[in-house]
């Protein structure tokens, strides 16, 4: 394996996605493997609050992992000029398997002649008549690509010009696109296919590190390592990785680790913190040299400010796809000390929903508005799965809401019972 391992959190990251795999990346980086951390999505106000505090830049962006003509393309293979001979031009078919050949003049792209073209040429030079130059013969291909297309996009038989800015950059084929290596990943914080990064089936998953359900259709080519705990934190996970291999936490890791932890408890407030989350906290914390309480509250608050937030920003937030029976629906959730006014703007956010829904095709849309004070939860939602929602919650649904005291947590308070009453 020669490609640096990407570690990466899943799309529309939260902190857990962002730190955790900032803090795994560095363990494999101590570890001495050649890994770095990416990630799936911006950034939100709670996760930039962590990163500035403890001064750790945020992980480059990667959108997708389809193989790229960039990654397949021969660029050692020359093009004609445009003022070559025929000669040249039989010279340059007998040494490729190809039946065209690019032409170009001073690096830029004129067109592509036909090997078949040449035999009309030959006839010519029996019959006596005046030859074409390779410049007349030059037209433009019926197919060819730029760097950042899809290598999958390139048909299984001929070969084909690559070009940039109008400029011959090689050639590329099918079989240039499935001998590329694949790219290695980790998945942290998640495993449904649906959450991670597009292109997912044209990479190399390598391991998985979560603390979710296992869901989804994720496969992989040979066995991986892969490590799942009930705990409330993935965080909390790579924080016992780090002791497991006895590599001391770098205090700004540390910081990092801590916040995710804070963010996916809210502050020790959610169902799903366990013990071993507390335990880790305090060891984080010692390790950053901050106050857990303090620095929690001030970080959740950072992250709870959404007046600047638009309508399809906050639809948006943490926005994770799910798919029980026939259904497919994505679960939003914002988190805010105040619920007054996300919920006065009540149906601007199920329009948003509802755009949102209709642009995917989901069956539903769902935005947990949640409020870190009282610990409870309204739940609104844009598609027809009112009956669904009163199953699953045993409560009436009053204009697409329902209000859920006491819920906090997606993964263990709303999306079961949804995926229950589904079944």
């Amino acid at each position: 394996m020669t490609k640096q391992i990407f570690v990466t959190g899943h799309k529309s990251p939260d902190t857990d996605s962002i730190c955790s795999s900032i803090a795994f990346a560095k363990l494999q980086q101590l570890q001495g493997k050649d890994a770095v951390a990416i990630r799936a999505g911006e950034i939100n106000k709670e996760t930039t609050y962590a990163l500035q505090y403890f001064h750790v830049n945020p992980q480059p962006m990667v959108t997708d992992f389809y193989v790229k003509v960039a990654d397949a393309v021969h660029t050692e293979v020359a093009a004609l000029d445009c003022n070559a001979s025929l000669k040249d031009a039989a010279k340059w078919f007998a040494a490729h398997d190809s039946e065209i050949a690019p032409v170009a003049d001073k690096g830029e792209f004129v067109g592509v002649i036909d090997k078949a073209a040449l035999a009309d040429q030959f006839i010519k030079t029996v019959m006596g008549e005046e030859l074409n130059t390779v410049k007349s013969l030059a037209h433009d291909p019926d197919k060819f690509f730029q760097l950042n297309d899809n290598g999958h996009d390139v048909p299984a038989e001929g070969k084909y010009v690559v070009t940039e800015n109008d400029k011959y950059v090689g050639m590329v084929c099918a079989d240039c696109v499935a001998n590329v290596e694949k790219q290695p990943v980790f998945l942290v914080d998640h495993n449904e296919k649906k959450q991670i990064i597009d292109g997912s089936e044209e990479a190399d998953i390598v391991g998985v590190i979560d603390h979710h359900r296992i869901g989804g259709t994720l496969s992989t080519s040979g066995p991986i390592f892969i490590l799942f705990k009930p705990v409330g934190c993935t965080a909390t996970i790579v924080t016992g990785l780090y002791e497991q291999a006895g590599v001391t936490i770098p205090k700004e890791i540390a910081g990092l680790l801590l916040s995710a932890v804070i963010s996916d408890t809210v502050l020790f407030r959610s169902p799903t913190c366990t013990p071993e989350d507390k335990e880790a906290a305090v060891k984080l914390a010692s390790l950053a040299g901050v106050d857990v309480e303090k620095y929690g509250m001030e970080m959740l608050k950072a992250g709870a400010n959404v007046s600047d937030l638009t309508p399809d920003q906050i639809a948006h937030n943490d926005m994770k796809e799910f798919s029980g029976g026939d259904k497919t629906f994505t679960i939003s959730q914002v988190q805010v000390m105040d619920t007054t006014d996300l919920l006065n703007q009540k149906q601007v956010l199920i329009s948003a929903l509802d755009k949102m829904r209709e642009a995917k095709s989901y069956d539903a849309a769902f935005l947990m508005i949640t409020s870190i004070i009282d610990e409870s939860t309204n739940l609104i939602f844009a598609g027809n799965m009112d009956d669904i929602v009163s199953s699953a919650f045993g409560k009436d649904v009053l204009d697409k809401e329902v209000y859920l005291p006491k819920v906090m947590s997606r993964k263990k308070q709303i999306v079961p019972p949804i995926l229950d009453a589904l079944k």
